[in-house]
């Protein structure tokens, strides 16, 4: 009989731990501190533009600048209208290819919906789990108005190759920062490789406000449609008749973020130095044994140079050395353990509903959805390591690099354990 001992915890087995992981989103003084700041001042508006200089909305996007040593950025509502806000600046329009990676989060691709483009699906390269430049110069065309790259999990996508690509054709690049911050390549950190960039501080990202995003430009007329497009279509000094705060000039909507919101992620800014080194030197940690389990890969550039954002930690493995077994079990039986792993994306994205011709009659002209069913091949969208990604993928959120070096020996024991008796779950 199999003791106890020798028995996965997803079968009745001792787990290799009890205790919890740290929690996210982390709330201490400072943040009460900062919303207080607010409310007792009863300044709870950024300005008409959402950038009066005295907002704390604007005192975060100049520090956050700093940090990424960017030129320029601007607060607003949330990360995925930070895309279409930064693609409505670069001149994005109707009909226009942009050019995305299918293994992300969806709004990358819906944002240029959004705008009534057509997003083309590239592959990734399996060593990053970005844009493959290889398979983006394929998917070129003249159609072609701008690149997505996104910086996945905190692995900075090859931007310097994507740039190369980009040169000289006219074709912007918004790098989807939503998972990098502090991230960065010899050069420069995330955020300052393209025309524009987008910064999302959603619950789950390491500064958050529940919601919240941030733009970001080096241009100052972009910078300046950038504003505009986040209030109402606002030019600065523009207006007859009554203050200029208050005439738009551009077609869009209110995406300002508020004052509330600025205030707590002033709070989590003061907070993410020491995090983010803990993340770091705790992921070097894991880096030094990982590899010494069979069939096991930290995704990663591999350069020392670069500077991972470890929103994720992210793990591939090889099935025939855990058994055949889908990612979804083996997640399960790591959490069993007392691990908190989650499975990767269980398909790209172009596999969501939302991209079918069909579901998008309303809001696609009859011209655009026309070429939309031409330019995207749902069926076949050519991105086999996208599709593998998603049969051998295992994640760890970024709140479980703030534990302990004992947290993650617990990790390795858990990880080693799991794969020598997954064998115990095929027949389950």
């Amino acid at each position: 009989m199999v003791q106890d001992n020798d028995k996965l915890a997803v079968l009745g087995g001792t787990p290799i731990r009890a205790e919890p992981y740290p929690a996210w989103p982390q709330a201490e003084r400072a943040e009460l501190e900062q919303v207080g700041r607010v409310l007792e001042g009863q300044r709870w508006f950024a300005g008409p533009r959402g950038d009066d200089p005295e907002s704390l909305g604007v005192e975060f996007a100049r520090r956050f600048a700093k940090m990424h040593g960017a030129d320029f950025a601007h607060p607003v509502a949330n990360g995925s209208v930070a895309i279409e806000i930064a693609l409505r600046a670069l001149g994005v329009s109707p009909g226009d290819e942009v050019i995305v990676p299918c293994y992300t989060f969806l709004s990358t691709a819906t944002s240029v919906l959004m705008l009534g483009a057509i997003p083309v699906f590239a592959d990734i390269d399996p060593r990053t789990y970005c844009l493959d430049p290889a398979d983006v110069a394929r998917k070129i065309s003249e159609a072609t108005a701008a690149v997505i790259p996104v910086h996945l999990g905190g692995q900075m996508a090859d931007m310097p190759a994507l740039q190369e690509l980009c040169k000289g054709k006219g074709i912007a690049i918004v790098e989807d920062c939503a998972q990098a911050i502090g991230a960065g390549l010899p050069g420069g950190r995330a955020g300052t490789w393209g025309q524009a960039a987008t910064f999302s501080f959603q619950s789950n990202k390491t500064i958050t406000a529940g919601e919240g995003g941030l733009v970001m430009a080096g241009d100052p007329e972009i910078a300046e449609r950038l504003r505009a497009f986040t209030a109402f279509g606002r030019l600065a000094g523009e207006g007859a008749g009554r203050s200029s705060a208050y005439v738009s000039q551009l077609l869009s909507s209110n995406y300002r973020l508020s004052e509330m919101q600025a205030a707590v992620l002033l709070a989590q800014l003061e907070k993410f130095p020491g995090q983010d080194q803990r993340r770091q030197e705790n992921a070097a940690y894991l880096n030094q044994d990982i590899s010494q389990i069979p069939g096991l890969e930290h995704i990663s550039d591999g350069k020392e140079e670069s500077r991972h954002g470890y929103y994720y930690y992210l793990l591939r493995y090889q099935p025939d050395e855990f058994a055949g077994l889908a990612p979804q079990r083996l997640a399960a039986a790591l959490a069993a353990e007392g691990v908190p792993f989650l499975p990767g994306d269980t398909a790209p994205i172009y596999h969501n509903p939302v991209f079918r011709p069909e579901n998008l009659t309303q809001f696609l002209c009859p011209e655009v959805l026309e070429r939309y069913r031409t330019v995207v091949n749902l069926d076949d969208p050519g991105c086999p390591q996208a599709e593998e990604a998603c049969n051998r993928t295992l994640i760890l959120r970024h709140q479980v690099l703030l534990g302990s070096r004992e947290d993650m020996d617990d990790i390795l024991e858990a990880l080693a354990k799991v794969r020598r008796l997954c064998p115990q779950l095929t027949d389950k």
